[in-house]
């Protein structure tokens, strides 16, 4: 069947704002969104960046048009016309105009900067194999999207005022490419599925991605600064404090590329830190350096009274400071080159014996290996209960990435009291604006390197190997990142050679350019039998092997005890798709693993919970990827990629079939991933499903709150029960959505240059049920039985003090009955206090809905706590009254502070409201949402978003924005 393309929302455009002050043309500027994606570029006396908005000529056997870099070349096809937008309706799955050879040409002029030895011109990045010329000349061939590639050009440029200089990058089929790209391109299962592929990986775009610019040599340049924090001070078991801990050292690599030897070259590295009655600490090197690579290695001290730790949120403060080296071509001489880099002073170890016993510590310290105690990070002594998500690519096509949605992605997770992010390995290596959000916020890092299945296994090359080394010395200063693994799901078996690279090459160059922070073989793995210290997880200098005997995950092998894993997950089912079952019969129990729901599955309402203790001197583990739940996304972000008459959760459309990930019959809901059909059935029961073939904006806002909220009580349940446990990692699959569909995120699609998105993701249901209480430092639960626990995972100075109440409303009178309340002082760390509310068990979950409401005393600061909303009854069977719920925009201020909400919205019932979630088009979030409300209703102020192309603040023409766009629903809206 022929294709035809959808034209779609149009993407908005921003202003362009100048960055480069060498850019030969205003309207060809790059926009500030894009330049603050940059990579920190190579160092020299000059830099000239030929990066453009549309400056840029794409040419292939069919079109001609303007290109953008960094860029792509569907997201530039579609700006020019040629296609509609690629995520509307199935426009992704027609590869006619972009499945082809393509030439990316710019022409420059040569701009006089002074006498220099040599010019270089680099690429910071390009997708997809492609041969590189200047002027006519051959100047190689790129074939991996995470490599950087430069080239001497000084020869081959034109002279100063002759004739334009024609850079062409020409990108084949033929290149091959050994996998060196984005896993995910065209397809995951929460990922467009296109129809192409090479070398037998599915592909989607390419394009040059990130920047191009030319260096200006005088003598040599900077290539990579990279300085590495070292601890002195003895093995922290508990947590250190200004006064006792120990001191620190910087280790700096200063990684050089010399156009000619350089007899008398001096290197200056100083750090930000007092150095007696010096502002800052510094030391020069006079050294000789070879033409082409070398590097130099400065050490800096860091004494105790000097600096200040790096603390994960939570915790205490970020403090971070900076790291510069300056090139000199002579002591006596100006720089030639000048680089810096943001570091944080923290100690840092991965915990898989019992380090509270001091004989298991006096042990381990010359042991190596992984011990199968637990799993958990300790940063400055604290033990820290790892709270978070799995952060995939922001986008399919890399023209779109907006350095304000990174930014904001991470704000979002931290204001929903996350602390740490796992970079999934089927993706990028992400821009350094995401990475300096984590430093600056306190949200530590779990990266994977990217290898993943799917045609994206390693080989051990000198390009692989390059790539390796270029990534971990631009990311490695970042004091959030705190772990390497080696890769995404790849047991790695030390017989077996395909995944044995993983530990004898991967894990390998990693540690070679990294010493400073435990690495791991995979994600989830069961550790190191040689190659790391057993008490830190640290390289050790042994060769890194594992204990693996076979392929199969730890998490899926029955009775096996396992420190890391990545279940359990429940897939939406119910309706044919490219994702999940057709079917809603049942495909696991929960006595079966590994633990992949799929069907009609238990609602695990009420809570079922046993009493037990939590204590980091007893058996623990960690959740790396899990719980996992699948839902589409609100009205407002799925509509804008549908065309109204497929405005339903089965397209209005007969039903197709589907085999794979490929469906037959033109359904376009079957290519959103996975269905919501389950999720409904489950909680919504009967008359949820009766809507399921509706359309129209009603039918589609039911299914869609119904998914969602069906998304975030699996969740709820799941991460309740193991809080309850001696869990010390829950990394929930996933953070964030790729596109509109039916996948796994808690934040939607946040792209703000396309319609109705948000930008960094508007929040769904479960983003806010992580603020309110999952992710909380003190949070409580109860279950059907009465049973009732208060959890505290609070590292930070002082202790808790407050109360919990556990509180029941009634449905038929709205009356509010206090159960129980229970006074808490908690030291902090790691502690459980179980109580009884008997009267729980007396309650009809029908008639009754509780609330754990933990309150800190009125000097205890700067610890979360929140209310958990318990369900004793699935919302099918809840006896509600209609809320008549209705949402009213309020206009606080035209000149809040920063810290100060600029809007509200007023909500309005006549009985109680459960799940009462607000949505709207500005930027950002309601500081409660999809919670209880009771009458007559309440004020909740909205969190605007502040980050770069962010509509929010407090004019009149963002409130309209607002305050047009609000729209409110409940469980009752669609009794």
């Amino acid at each position: 069947m022929a294709l035809t393309y959808q034209l779609g929302p149009l993407i908005i455009g921003f202003a362009s704002v100048a960055y480069c002050a060498s850019a030969r043309d205003p309207q060809r500027e790059t926009p500030a969104w894009k330049t603050a994606l940059r990579d920190d570029p190579i160092d020299g006396v000059w830099t000239e960046y030929l990066d453009s908005d549309h400056g840029w000529t794409a040419t292939s056997d069919v079109a001609t048009l303007p290109a953008s870099v960094p860029g792509d070349i569907v997201s530039d096809l579609h700006t020019s016309g040629y296609i509609g937008n690629p995520l509307f309706e199935v426009n992704f799955k027609n590869a006619s105009m972009w499945n082809r050879d393509w030439e990316y040409s710019y022409t420059f002029q040569t701009v006089d900067h002074g006498a220099v030895d040599e010019i270089l011109l680099v690429f910071d990045g390009i997708k997809m194999g492609a041969n590189i010329s200047l002027n006519g000349h051959d100047l190689g061939q790129a074939t991996d999207q995470f490599l950087r590639y430069q080239f001497p050009v000084k020869t081959v440029l034109k002279p100063v005022g002759a004739d334009m200089n024609v850079l062409t990058v020409t990108f084949s089929i033929d290149v091959k490419c050994d996998g060196r790209w984005m896993a995910c391109s065209g397809g995951w299962d929460w990922a467009p599925y296109t129809t192409t592929k090479q070398e037998g990986a599915r592909t989607f775009t390419k394009g040059i991605w990130k920047s191009v610019y030319l260096v200006g040599v005088s003598g040599a340049v900077i290539t990579h600064t990279v300085p590495h924090v070292s601890y002195s001070g003895p093995y922290a078991a508990e947590p250190l404090t200004e006064a006792t801990k120990g001191d620190f050292s910087v280790a700096v690599r200063v990684h050089l590329w010399a156009a000619t030897p350089c007899t008398s070259c001096q290197i200056i590295v100083a750090g930000s830190w007092q150095q007696g009655s010096s502002a800052t600490t510094q030391k020069a090197i006079n050294t000789a350096l070879p033409a082409g690579n070398s590097d130099v290695t400065v050490t800096l001290p860091a004494p105790s009274a000097a600096v200040r730790l790096w603390w994960p949120r939570g915790a205490g403060a970020q403090q971070l400071y900076n790291v510069t080296a300056r090139l000199l071509r002579d002591a006596a001489g100006p720089a030639v080159a000048h680089s810096t880099r943001r570091i944080g002073f923290r100690t840092v170890a991965l915990v898989t014996g019992n380090d509270t016993d001091a004989a298991f510590r006096e042990r381990a310290e010359h042991e190596q290996g992984t011990d199968l105690h637990g799993m958990f990070f300790r940063v400055n002594g604290a033990v820290i209960f790892s709270r978070g998500a799995n952060m995939i690519p922001m986008e399919e096509l890399e023209g779109w990435q907006h350095a304000g949605a990174y930014r904001s992605v991470v704000e979002n997770a931290v204001a929903a009291n996350m602390n740490m992010l796992r970079v999934w390995g089927g993706g990028i290596y992400l821009p350094q604006v995401w990475y300096d959000a984590c430093d600056e916020l306190g949200v530590l890092v779990f990266h994977d390197v990217m290898f993943a299945q799917q045609g994206h296994p390693p080989k051990n090359t000198s390009t692989q190997a390059a790539e390796l080394r270029h990534q971990i010395r631009r990311l490695s200063h970042h004091p959030a990142i705190v772990i390497w693994d080696g890769c995404n799901e790849c047991t790695v078996v030390m017989t077996d050679p395909t995944t044995a690279i993983y530990a004898t090459f991967v894990i390998t160059t990693v540690a070679d350019e990294d010493t400073s922070r435990a690495v791991w073989p995979s994600c989830p793995a069961t550790g190191w039998t040689t190659g790391v210290s057993k008490l830190t997880g640290m390289p050790n200098g042994h060769a890194f092997s594992t204990p693996d005997t076979t392929s199969q995950r730890c998490s899926t092998i029955p009775g096996k005890a396992c420190i890391e894993f990545h279940r359990p997950k429940w897939q939406g089912s119910g309706f044919p798709a490219v994702n999940g079952k057709s079917s809603l019969n049942p495909s696991q129990s929960s006595q079966l693993w590994p633990w992949n729901f799929a069907g009609d599955f238990p609602s695990n309402i009420p809570l079922v919970l046993s009493e037990q203790p939590v204590s980091a001197s007893l058996h623990n583990n960690f959740s790396s990827e899990s719980p996992g739940v699948t839902a589409m996304s609100s009205f407002e972000s799925m509509s804008a990629t549908l065309e109204p008459s497929h405005w339903g959760i089965h397209g209005g459309q007969p039903a197709g079939t589907c085999q794979g990930n490929t469906c037959k019959g033109g359904n376009v809901m079957s290519e959103r991933n996975y269905p919501c059909d389950s999720m409904i059935s489950v909680y919504f029961g009967k008359k949820g499903m009766a809507a399921v073939n509706a359309t129209g904006p009603a039918a589609f806002q039911q299914q869609l709150f119904q998914c969602m909220i069906g998304q975030a009580l699996v969740t709820k349940q799941n991460i309740e029960t193991t809080r309850s446990c001696n869990r010390f990692g829950t990394l929930v699959w996933q953070l964030n959505e790729i596109w509109p569909t039916g996948g796994w995120g808690s934040i939607e699609y946040g792209n703000p240059r396309f319609k109705n998105q948000v930008i960094g993701g508007r929040w769904k249901p479960l983003q806010h049920w992580y603020r309110a209480s999952l992710y909380a430092d003190v949070m409580a639960s109860c279950d059907g039985t009465g049973l009732c626990y208060v959890r505290n995972d609070y590292t930070g100075e002082g202790h808790f003090v407050g109360t919990v109440t556990i509180n029941a409303t009634s449905f038929a009178t709205s009356e509010v009955t206090t159960l129980k309340q229970v006074d808490l002082d908690f030291d902090n760390g790691q502690r459980i206090l179980w109580f009884r509310t008997p009267d729980i068990v007396h309650l009809s979950g029908s008639a009754h809905i509780l609330e754990a409401v933990v309150q800190p005393a009125p000097n205890c600061t700067g610890i979360s706590t929140g209310t958990s909303v318990i369900p004793l009854a699935i919302p099918a069977d809840m006896q509600l009254q209609k809320s008549h719920i209705t949402a009213s925009a309020v206009h606080l201020s035209h000149t809040a502070a920063a810290d100060e909400p600029c809007f509200a919205v007023d909500i309005a019932v006549d009985a109680v409201s459960v799940y009462a979630t607000v949505t709207t088009l500005a930027d950002g979030f309601f500081a409660e949402n999809a919670g209880l409300v009771h009458p007559p209703g309440k004020r909740v102020p909205f969190i605007g978003a502040t980050t770069l192309g962010s509509n929010y603040n407090c004019s009149s023409d963002a409130f309209k924005v607002f305050s047009s766009s609000l729209r409110v629903e409940d469980v009752s809206t669609y009794l």
